[in-house]
């Protein structure tokens, strides 16, 4: 499916390229090789292969055919930093990022004058900026940069555009080296590389610079030294790009509400570095000839399949339980007045009282799955494992609940032989009223059906929603990081870059 949409571009001439508006080509594009390289399926790669890794070879062979232009060279430069040939297993592709940590690793160690910047523009960071935003035990807001904290408003002692304005400077006036300066480390605020480079160390401390200036500990483990700020940093702070490059208040105002109901702001951490790394791709992506409109929905787009991929790893294995169950004849056949929930809790216990489970059963019988999903024991006949299994059932029931109405109702799952990522988009479920109702949070219908209570209902409508917002979150992120760099960052002459040209930016 994907693989036809960029065998189609391939054949296109220009002129109908450009009948084509923007966001259809970008959402196929991305689409079609960033979707089909993320999810490819197992029997179109054989079965003992890593499903990421395999599809490696399929998108760098789907992206070769697409005709020469600052399309092309922009996904190629997108896709190598991506490197999906980097990720061992297919869970780590929403959990790290582990291909752009192995793109900067490597220009570090080779490229003596990028090593040399943000050598330099780190320590400056260090020694300038705050490492923390809340002391040691207090527990009155997050100590990592928050959703309250922005340059400019509650951080009046950071200006604006203060981080870019001061890689700008260690860039010797570049934008596009800026950009890749902040994205070493504000690609993520944990696990972002090793970064080392003994020359250019030795060439630093011989010229006076201790080498407790270069490094700090590792969040975690002392005994691993980084260049990168701690998570807890000034450079995490919202607005150290420029003053647009954060989410919305309203945005802020909906995660609080429908995602951390009760907390304030300043307790929630803003996962600024979204913002950073897609400014750093979407750099990328213009510097390599893509143009900066189509490079903002690429990245867009990419955020989206990003979070999908994370989502789907979350709710896989309860929503697969959830429809396992729905299909027994125990709650097919239930009687009048009796809940799935009700149903399931009291048929999976009697299951264990009766010693009926064991892992032979598991693969066959939902309810003996259902006990080994949350971690009780098989044999129930104690009452008072029994009541400790009850407790564990039902605690997963709620999450259970949501995942299986979530993945009823959006766009998700295998569609013509290819696995969809978990979607934004809604196709199926409540009426766009009763969706209007579920905005205001407020259910007072039970619109989820599958014998569920109404109780139950609201609880995975709430969850749903929360999901939903998450996306808004990223996505939102995402977006505003992309627009900043396509706003600030230049194309540079085909076969060349700003890493190699480092040397000579002064």
């Amino acid at each position: 499916m994907q693989a036809l949409v960029l065998l189609v571009f391939s054949c296109m001439g220009k002129s109908q390229m450009r009948r084509l508006k923007m966001k259809h080509l970008s959402k196929a594009l991305v689409t079609g090789f960033l979707g089909l390289s993320l999810t490819a399926q197992a029997n179109d790669l054989g079965t003992d292969v890593n499903n990421i890794s395999s599809a490696n070879k399929i998108a760098l062979t789907l992206i070769s055919k697409l005709p020469n232009s600052g399309v092309k060279d922009g996904l190629e430069r997108y896709y190598n930093i991506l490197s999906l040939k980097s990720y061992t297993y297919d869970n780590q592709v929403a959990n790290a990022n582990t291909g752009v940590a192995l793109f900067f690793e490597q220009q570090f160690q080779q490229n003596a004058c990028f090593a040399e910047k943000a050598y330099l523009f780190y320590r400056d960071l260090k020694l300038n900026t705050k490492q923390r935003q809340a002391a040691e035990g207090d527990k009155s807001r997050h100590a990592r940069p928050s959703l309250g904290d922005v340059a400019g408003k509650n951080r009046k002692d950071l200006k604006p555009g203060w981080l870019y304005e001061k890689a700008l400077k260690y860039a010797d006036g570049n934008p596009n080296v800026a950009m890749s300066l902040i994205g070493l480390c504000g690609h993520d605020d944990k696990n972002q590389g090793e970064f080392t480079n003994q020359d250019v160390e030795i060439k630093l401390t011989n010229s006076g610079i201790s080498s407790d200036e270069l490094y700090s500990p590792t969040d975690g483990n002392s005994e691993i030294n980084t260049v990168c700020p701690s998570q807890y940093a000034d450079f995490y702070v919202a607005g150290g790009l420029s003053k647009a490059s954060d989410i919305s208040d309203d945005l802020k105002k909906k995660v609080l509400s429908i995602q951390y109901p009760g907390k304030k702001d300043v307790q929630i951490a803003s996962k600024n570095y979204h913002v950073m790394g897609a400014a750093f791709m979407t750099c990328q992506m213009i510097e390599a000839g893509l143009s900066p409109l189509l490079a903002i929905q690429v990245e867009s787009m990419a955020a989206h399949l990003y979070r999908g991929i994370r989502l789907c790893q979350q709710i896989e294995t309860p929503a697969h339980l959830f429809w396992s169950l729905q299909r027994t004849k125990e709650v097919a056949l239930r009687g009048m007045g009796r809940t799935f929930e009700e149903t399931v809790i009291e048929t999976t216990l009697k299951r264990g009282r009766e010693k009926q489970c064991g892992y032979d059963k598991v693969a066959k019988d939902p309810f003996c799955n259902f006990l080994k999903t949350v971690g009780a024991p098989f044999d129930l006949s104690v009452p008072r494992i029994e009541e400790r299994a009850r407790k564990m059932l039902e605690k997963y029931m709620d999450n259970m609940v949501a995942s299986g109405i979530y993945s009823s109702w959006h766009v998700s799952g295998e569609v013509a032989g290819i696995s969809l990522p978990c979607s934004r988009d809604q196709l199926w479920g409540p009426h766009p009223f009763l969706q209007w109702l579920i905005a205001k949070t407020e259910v007072s219908l039970n619109i989820c059906g599958n014998g569920l209570t109404m109780d139950s209902c609201r609880k995975a409508v709430r969850t749903v929603k929360s999901w939903e917002t998450d996306f808004d979150w990223t996505v939102s992120q995402h977006a505003a990081g992309a627009r900043f760099a396509a706003r600030v960052c230049k194309p540079y002459p085909k076969g060349t870059n700003s890493f190699d040209g480092m040397c000579a930016q002064k």
